[in-house]
Parts: C-alpha cells; structure tokens; sequence
C-alpha cells in the first residue's frame, strides 16, 4: 500500500512538472513573439526613415544638376552675346583707326556746306557713344560671365558632395531594407513555433496573421492574371507589398508622387479594379503603367522592369507589372501618383491613402 502511495506521488509530481515545463515553453515562446513582432516594427521604422533620408537627398541632388544646368545655358547664352559684342567692337575700332581725321578742322572746311560737315559729326559722335555702349555692356557682360563661372564651381562642388550623400544614404536604406527582411524572417520562425504548440482558436489567429505577412512581403514574379490578395480589407490595395517609403510628395523638385522602395522584381498590382494600359520607356519614368480605375480616377506607377500581360480589364490586386529602375531614377523603386479624374488630372498625395492601407 505504501509503495502505491509513493508511486501515485511521484507520477503526480512528473505531471506537475511537465505542466510547468508546457507552461514555461508558451511563455517563452509568447514573449519571444512578441519581441519578434517589436523587432520587425522598429526595423520598418527605421527602413522609412532611411527612405526619407534617400528622399531628400536625391531630390536636393536633382536641384543641384538642374541649377548645374540652368547656369550652364546661361553662361553659353553669354558667351555667344559677348562673341557679338566683341566682334563689334572690333569692327568699331577698324574704322575708327582708319577715320581718324573724319573730324578734324579740314573736313568742316572742305565739306561742300557747313551744314553736310556738321551733319557728318553729329553721326560720327553718335557712333562714338555706340562704340562706347558697346564696350560697356561687354565688359559688363564679361564680369557676369565671371560670377556665373564661379557659381558654376561652386554648384559643381556642391553636386559632388550632394551626390555621395546620396549615395551613403541609398547603402543605409538597402541595409534597413535587409534588416526588414531578417526580421520578417525572425518573426515568420517565431509563429511557426507558436503555431506548433497552439490551441485550434489561437492556431487559427497566428496563421492568419503569417499569411498576411506572407502577403506584405510579397517577392515571387507574378503572371498574368494573378491576384496577390490585400493583407488589409478595404476599397484600396497597396500597390506593392513591404515598400519603404515616405512622404516625399511635392518638395523643392515638386515631386508628384510617392517612391516606394523595393527590390528590383517585385511585383506591383493594380490598387483598383478598372482598365490597365501601358507606356514603354517613356521618358525620365521608364515603363509607365495606369490604371484607370472605376471611381474615376487615375493611378499611375513609374520606374517599371517589365510589364504583366497586355492592356486588359483588371481586379483589384492583379499583377501588372515588376518593380525596376528605369527611366531617371538612382535606386529601385516604384513612383506611385493619384490623378483626380484621369491620366491628365490633377495630383494629389497618395501618402494618406498609402498609410490608410496599411501599407
């Protein structure tokens, strides 16, 4: 009786312990989770600022060669004005080396009338102020041409310092932007291992929420008529899933978009149902995609790899295009604009809408 009594202790210790251990084992797992889901939201956090940073930085670096170019077009108008000017110059000088007793005593006295001689010199001091004018705005002109030269300098070394920012700021957000994965990565192990050990009801939850992660960062080149579904129910879909991305709309370039960073390949999707048509390698936007879509607006994405199908009706969610770099851009990304009533109507800043998404 007594070795039952021990024996029914000790399996009732063992079960006590496995309890605890199971319990033990969930917490850990939770807090691991939940550590997990902070990690990924700080990496997005510090991606989008990246972007911002990258933003700015490749705007004030397209200012620069723009005023680059604007003083190079002036300096070379001037140029050609003062080639003008000093030909003129020249021509006065000749004639005036060649004249110089056309306003002596003797040509008054030998004139066929006093009244022709006076004329002749009322003429040739009109001339003499032309030429005196003329030299005047050529050396004005060529001190202009000098400050503008020297602006020149400047904004050229200016470009250069501009142009490394830049680029600094692009290694940062391409790292933010790996860090972003690792993290989506982390978190997708950490629901796996949660899901393994879950109730049916909270197993449920925690698969939802990795196929909605799935959905946000979605990489696979997508084909026709493929619909990536929208990890947030509403009457707009993200045009490209795991974007970093900021409000650089508008600016000292007046941007009139939203660039959304994103690897080279990804696939982008029509955030509307409505009517898809595209434009090849046109101009600093590369392969154009718009989306003309049935609440009678236009949305318009730039910068593509390639495109998805051919022009056809499409649902919201639909593949239509990769993600690239062509066109005038320095980074891959996708340039994304809302035209209030069609392709040539107003913008507007996508980036309230953007982050209603959840995007």
């Amino acid at each position: 009786m007594a070795v039952a009594r021990r024996l029914l202790a000790l399996l009732t210790a063992c079960c006590l312990l496995l309890v605890a251990v199971a319990s033990g084992a969930g917490a850990d797992t939770q807090s691991d989770l939940d550590t997990a889901r902070q990690a990924l939201t700080d990496a997005r956090n510090s991606a989008n600022q990246a972007a911002s940073e990258f933003s700015a930085a490749d705007q004030k670096l397209a200012a620069t060669e723009a005023h680059i170019q604007e003083l190079g077009h002036e300096i070379d108008a001037g140029k050609a004005k003062a080639a003008q000017l000093h030909d003129v110059a020249r021509q006065r000088a000749l004639f005036a080396y060649t004249h110089t007793n056309s306003n002596d005593l003797e040509t008054l006295l030998d004139g066929a009338s006093a009244i022709d001689a006076i004329r002749r010199q009322q003429l040739l001091n009109h001339a003499n102020q032309t030429d005196n004018d003329v030299v005047k705005q050529l050396a004005a002109l060529n001190a202009d041409l000098k400050v503008q030269e020297q602006d020149l300098q400047k904004e050229e070394a200016a470009q250069k310092q501009v142009s490394q920012q830049a680029d600094a700021k692009l290694k940062d957000l391409q790292s933010k932007q790996a860090d972003v994965q690792q993290a989506v990565t982390d978190l997708q192990a950490k629901l796996d291992a949660e899901i393994a050990q879950a109730e049916a009801a909270r197993k449920a939850e925690l698969e939802r929420e990795k196929a909605a992660l799935a959905a946000q960062q979605a990489v696979s080149n997508g084909g026709p008529g493929q619909i990536i579904a929208s990890p947030v129910s509403g009457p707009f879909q993200c045009p490209v899933a795991g974007a970093a991305y900021s409000d650089d709309y508008g600016g000292p370039t007046g941007h009139p978009g939203i660039d959304m960073f994103v690897p080279t390949g990804t696939p982008v999707v029509a955030v509307k149902a409505g009517k898809v048509w595209f434009m090849p390698m046109d101009g600093a936007g590369g392969n154009e995609a718009y989306v003309d879509a049935s609440d009678g607006n236009t949305y318009f994405y730039a910068h593509l790899s390639q495109f998805v199908g051919p022009p056809r009706d499409v649902a919201q969610g639909e593949v239509i295009g990769l993600t690239g770099m062509t066109g005038n851009t320095s980074a891959p990304h996708l340039h994304f604009e809302i035209r209030i009533g069609g392709a040539n109507g107003g913008r507007t800043d996508p980036y309230p809408t953007l982050k209603s998404a959840g995007c």
